[in-house]
């Protein structure tokens, strides 16, 4: 079966599927910040990623809600799409103990999103007024960037500096040394 992705269209969808969703898009269009996005099938894995990247013409970036033992602190994580995250090295780069990711309950209640849909917009809300932005120097040195809308079936496409704007806030740069993994090629 064929991974379903959408024209690229712009402007919001006609209905939203969560109170976060919501926000993401009125903040963009309140702004007047381009952007331009597609809905698709959920977006997970790697092969589906490919097809995202594909429709926009720009890799896409995972997008990782961490916390520390004590679950009172919190990192959100934007790397590359594939590259394996090793939470040895992260720790590492901010010199801070090691760290874990946040489970389903803590990403609905700080970012508003379910699993697989972990967005930097997630930071517009004020319940991630104290998560620490953190994001790999070579993914912050892109022209655009493909984020998830809040949703595993939504991709929005936007200028880097769009997206610090729009935050209101600039992320912690770090280098990440993994490198990036090649998806397995297909046969048809």
């Amino acid at each position: 079966m064929a991974f379903y992705t959408s024209e690229i269209m712009t402007g919001a969808p006609a209905t939203f599927k969560s109170p976060t969703q919501k926000l993401i898009y009125e903040r963009l269009e309140n702004s007047g910040t381009p952007y331009t996005r597609i809905e698709s099938d959920p977006g997970v894995s790697m092969d589906d990623c490919l097809n995202i990247d594909k429709a926009f013409g720009i890799e896409t970036v995972k997008t990782i809600l961490l916390t520390n033992r004590q679950k009172n602190k919190f990192w959100l994580y934007v790397t590359h799409a594939r590259k394996p995250f090793i939470t040895k090295e992260f720790g590492a780069s901010l010199q801070i103990p090691r760290v874990s990711f946040a489970d389903e309950e803590l990403m609905k209640e700080i970012l508003g999103t379910p699993h697989g849909a972990a967005t930097p917009f997630g930071l517009l809300r004020k319940e991630a007024a104290d998560v620490t932005f953190v994001m790999d120097h070579d993914v912050a040195a892109r022209e655009k960037i493909v984020l998830t809308d809040g949703d595993a079936c939504g991709f929005i496409a936007i200028a880097i500096n769009d997206l610090f704007n729009l935050l209101g806030r600039t992320p912690l740069l770090i280098d990440n040394p993994a490198e990036i993994l090649t998806p397995p090629h297909r046969q048809n």
